[in-house]
């Protein structure tokens, strides 16, 4: 990741709502009468500024240092371990893949600076007629989501680490994936090169 997108993405949004902020509270003090000097309006500023940098920092720290550690660490603990021995194999660092049911299954699990963690399953298929049923939700744990082109079935399970076993993700998938199967959504194809 290079500065500039680094600063794109933790920085710039987090200085322009704090500096606004910083701004505009200057601005109300000014209109509702109370004596205001340049020093002390840019000193806020500022001041506001600086705040603004190091929570950005804290922001960079945490994803781009400390995340990817953590994910590496719940990947090799249960239940995602599991799925390891049943022939996932790590990609990225980031997520496992496999098959369940010839379907090409991706495990993604995330964590925030509140030690929420939530574990993304993505199973990439088939695009064909009939597009708008696929925006709707599949079951109770998966809806149609497309993303770059790509159509799949997305779950977003949180606390999956403290409230589901190897064996309840499973179930889930496998469940989900007879249900495609049976409805004829069929897996994407992917030739390797």
């Amino acid at each position: 990741m290079t500065s500039k997108e680094i600063f794109q993405q933790y920085f710039k949004r987090k200085l322009i709502i704090w500096v606004g902020i910083g701004i505009a509270a200057t601005l109300i003090r000014l209109l509702s009468g109370h004596e205001t000097t340049f020093a002390s309006t840019a000193t806020f500023v500022l001041c506001i500024a600086v705040a603004a940098l190091i929570v950005g920092y804290i922001d960079y720290n945490f994803y781009e240092k400390s995340a990817p550690k953590i994910i590496v660490k719940l990947l090799d603990k249960e239940p995602l371990y599991s799925f390891q021995k049943i022939g996932f194999l790590k990609q990225e660092d980031n997520k496992l893949e496999g098959q369940i049911n010839n379907y090409r299954i991706i495990l993604s699990p995330l964590t925030n600076m509140e030690s929420n963690k939530v574990l993304i399953v993505l199973i990439p298929l088939q695009i064909k007629e009939g597009m708008d049923n696929y925006f709707t939700k599949y079951n109770d744990n998966f809806k149609f989501s497309l993303s770059d082109e790509l159509l799949f079935a997305k779950a977003i399970i949180k606390s999956y680490d403290k409230e589901y076993t190897y064996n309840k993700l499973f179930d889930i998938i496998d469940k989900t994936t007879i249900s495609l199967k049976e409805n004829r959504i069929e897996p994407l194809n992917i030739f390797d090169e």
